[in-house]
């Protein structure tokens, strides 16, 4: 019986693949295929969703329906998905979306689940280009969540300490700021964030599957720092922050870029987050795709 599942699976998912490349297929039709045949494609369904952040149009290599595509609005995508996709431009955060990258749209899913529009007892985050290895072949999570409390990816060892790496590759300030405001509004995590400052390995891209109860409490901390901040320095939008960075930087690119600030730090947010509140990690590789 196990052998037929598994080939039905695969045989489901190569006609899956078949009629996205049919792009006279109406996405209705996608949709009517992922509804029907979910349950067969995986058994984490119900109790899982990753959501895949993206700020523009991809080619999707995942066709598990535990994923959901999250854009900013209906103009970014043009390709067809079998996904549920979910749009965040009704968001708070719509008007910093390049301030905080996919932040901003995990932010608005951290919403959705408040209402109690999205449920399930785990939710992970990917990128358009960055998935964890184990592609459509979710892991038994109630497995790993017997021996973990949190799956995130491999750590990146730095050439210098957290702090020091962020201070030469941002603006300094900021991060200091940061450890003002965790030591006035949280001070609980304020010994774990000076700790942290002074280690050299950091886990990287925001990526997670977490319990849905610790998702919660990682949106509350993280958001609430950041939200502080943005109030600190009067940022409401992304050209509140472009602007400031201008002080900051002479070349446009690099304005660009660094204005990125709540992206940037909410990264060092999560790693403080993590080791105050994980002591079993899980670390699992990261597939890139260019």
């Amino acid at each position: 019986m196990v052998i037929r599942e598994r080939h039905s699976n695969k045989l489901i998912k190569l006609f899956l693949l078949i009629t996205l490349i049919m792009n006279n297929v109406e996405k209705e039709y996608y949709l009517f295929i992922d509804n029907k045949y979910s349950s067969l494609l995986s058994t984490n369904s119900s109790s899982l969703k990753i959501f895949i952040m993206t700020h523009k149009d991809f080619v999707n290599p995942r066709y598990n329906p535990v994923y959901n595509i999250v854009a900013d609005n209906k103009g970014q995508l043009k390709n067809k998905y079998i996904h549920k996709i979910f749009y965040s431009k009704k968001s708070k955060l719509y008007n910093m979306r390049r301030a905080y990258g996919e932040m901003s749209k995990l932010y608005f899913i951290y919403q959705l689940y408040k209402k109690g529009i999205f449920s399930s007892k785990y939710i992970g985050l990917n990128h358009y280009r960055r998935f964890f290895y184990f592609g459509d072949n979710i892991p038994y999570l109630e497995g790993i969540f017997e021996k973990y409390d949190v799956i995130l990816s491999k750590e990146k060892r730095l050439k210098k300490n957290i702090m020091n790496h962020y201070c030469e590759s941002h603006i300094c300030k900021n991060y200091l700021e940061v450890l003002d405001i965790i030591n006035e509004n949280k001070p609980e995590y304020y010994n774990t964030a000076k700790r942290i400052s002074k280690i050299r390995k950091i886990y990287i891209c925001n990526m997670f599957i977490m319990k849905t109860i610790d998702f919660f409490k990682y949106c509350e901390f993280v958001f609430d720092i950041l939200f502080e901040f943005d109030k600190r320095n009067n940022f409401t939008s992304d050209n509140d922050v472009l602007n400031y960075v201008k002080k900051y930087y002479v070349k446009s690119d690099r304005r660009y870029y660094q204005s990125r600030i709540q992206g940037f730090l909410a990264e060092r947010l999560s790693n403080i987050f993590f080791r105050y509140h994980f002591k079993r990690i899980k670390m699992l590789a990261v597939e890139e795709i260019l």
